[in-house]
């Protein structure tokens, strides 16, 4: 077996093992008596709402019988793959289900015959607050031969909602902005010789799922986070046994003692959290998902008989040993750093670099609850027509239990140079900006906020336009937030502003001082 072949069955194991649940959505389905044991369910032709044709669908019976589900083969074989299945009808609560669910499986009819029913739903979970940027696998499952129709309408309704959505030549998978929507007929279905491997059985539909779904995560990163997240869900019950209900008087005592009680929680979230790297930890560690087999296959997986950095150009041994050695090992040189992105690309993709510096760097805030504001803090500014970014330097501990007006210092975020710290902010959906933080006191911006009363905190409001959380001040005056940095990047620069700032000036030689700046 070839290396690409041998790294495409580990992913493919580990998207098994990190699949926990399929949601299938069909009205059509019939559950079928157990072979063998003495009882046999009559056949009887699947109708609409409970096998009983409705008046609105004129379709004749062999054409219904093309939307026969087998429920027990379907969940069947999910459950030999490890992967818990359910089956419903489409009831009202269906889209709470569906929301759970890591696969979901929908009918391209589910009411009177038609297709409207479907879409509205792939409207409300593609596009629901809790599914937003949400890695998603979506099936049509469906007794109708015209995939190519039925993915116009899909992706006709994604570009209506503002997914993005591209179909493949064959238009049998639709990508969008996070995930897919894959396209499969049901075994009695006639499909054209070119869609002939679109027609499958409920047997063989899971086993196809979960290949979908690997081919999406496909990739060094996404090995990473699939590997860890795997060891979290295979891990999840160890976590609980070590934070027990046998320690909730310790927890009460610890809670008590602290100057703010209502923090108690979030620590614990932190060694919570810390145990969970533990999982992680051990887990790639030990499959080495982004290891040195692992980019040796990703390079050679490109093709590309040469690799060209800048104005340097290596073939692919080259490019591996530069890929799994570094730098030092290769012969480009340290100043080639910034064509290696591209280079490894293979065009010239924009924001690679500074997205995936804004993604180590800043911790992600969600909207439950929505962003405070306190140390790392990084908000936008309008002053003079002109976008200002600030950090804001007020210590954690300051910016909680505020009981009236408090003033909130801000360092400018300006343009990079070799003197200051850097880092990178996410201005609007795509685009990023690397900024330099500005020590010197001529950059201080010193603000005064009102805490809420709900819990003494300044905390973000969600702009009316949508999406952006903003700030505002005592003067009226709004903060746009860009988000929080991690709190070791925080405090680094922190630590870096108290030093300038605890600065000595002394009378010296001048001499003696120029004689220090040569040596």
């Amino acid at each position: 077996m070839d290396m690409q072949a041998e790294f495409e069955i580990r992913h493919r194991e580990f998207a098994q093992r990190f699949l926990r649940t399929a949601v299938v959505v069909d009205d059509e389905a019939y559950m079928p008596g157990h072979a063998g044991d003495g009882v046999q369910d009559p056949i009887v032709v699947p109708g609409r709402h409970s096998r009983l044709m409705h008046p609105n669908d004129s379709r004749a019976a062999g054409d219904r019988l093309k939307q026969a589900l087998d429920a027990r083969q379907i969940m069947d074989s999910f459950s030999s793959l490890g992967v818990i299945c359910g089956v419903v009808g489409p009831v009202s609560s269906v889209m709470n289900t569906v929301r759970q669910a890591d696969i979901v499986v929908l009918d391209w009819l589910l009411k009177n015959g038609e297709p409207g029913y479907t879409l509205q739903l792939l409207h409300e979970l593609l596009t629901g607050e809790s599914d937003h940027n949400s890695l998603r696998l979506v099936a049509i499952y469906t007794g109708e031969a015209q995939l190519e129709n039925i993915c116009t309408d899909i992706v006709a309704k994604l570009h209506d909602v503002g997914l993005d959505p591209v179909e493949n030549e064959t238009k049998t998978d639709i990508e969008y902005r996070h995930g897919r929507v894959a396209l499969y007929a049901k075994s009695n279905v006639n499909m054209s010789e070119t869609l002939k491997n679109r027609s499958v059985p409920e047997e063989y539909l899971p086993k196809k799922l979960i290949e979908d779904f690997a081919s999406m995560t496909s990739g060094l990163l996404p090995g990473i986070a699939l590997t860890s997240l795997t060891a979290v869900r295979e891990g999840e019950h160890r976590i609980l046994d070590r934070f027990t209900a046998k320690l909730d008087p310790a927890f009460l005592a610890h809670r008590v003692c602290l100057p703010d009680p209502e923090g108690a929680e979030g620590q614990i979230v932190a060694h919570v959290a810390e145990e969970l790297r533990g999982l992680m930890d051990e887990a790639v560690a030990a499959e080495s998902p982004a290891g040195k087999k692992a980019v040796e296959t990703w390079i050679r997986r490109d093709r590309r008989a040469n690799f060209e950095f800048g104005s340097r150009r290596l073939d692919q041994v080259q490019t591996i040993r530069l890929a799994t050695e570094g730098l030092a090992a290769s012969t480009l040189g340290e100043k080639d750093f910034k064509n290696l992105s591209i280079g490894f690309a293979g065009s010239a993709v924009a924001g690679l670099d500074e997205n995936l510096a804004w993604t180590m760097s800043f911790r992600t805030v969600y909207n439950a609850p929505p962003p405070k504001l306190w140390l790392g803090s990084v908000v936008t500014m309008q002053e003079d027509g002109d976008e200002k970014h600030l950090l804001c330097m007020r210590p954690r501990c300051d910016s909680v239990r505020m009981k009236e007006t408090e003033s909130f210092l801000f360092v400018s975020l300006i343009e990079p140079n070799k003197k200051t710290e850097q880092l990178v902010v996410k201005i609007g959906s795509d685009d990023f900006a690397r900024l330099g933080v500005e020590l010197d006191p001529s950059g201080w911006v010193l603000r005064q906020f009102k805490p809420s009363p709900e819990n003494d905190s300044v905390i973000a409001i969600e702009r009316e336009s949508g999406g952006d959380f903003e700030f505002t001040d005592t003067c009226g005056k709004r903060y746009i937030w860009r988000g929080e940095l991690k709190a070791e990047y925080a405090q680094r620069i922190a630590e870096a502003f108290a030093t300038r700032f605890s600065r000595v000036a002394v009378d010296e030689s001048e001499w003696l001082r120029r004689m220090a700046r040569t040596r």
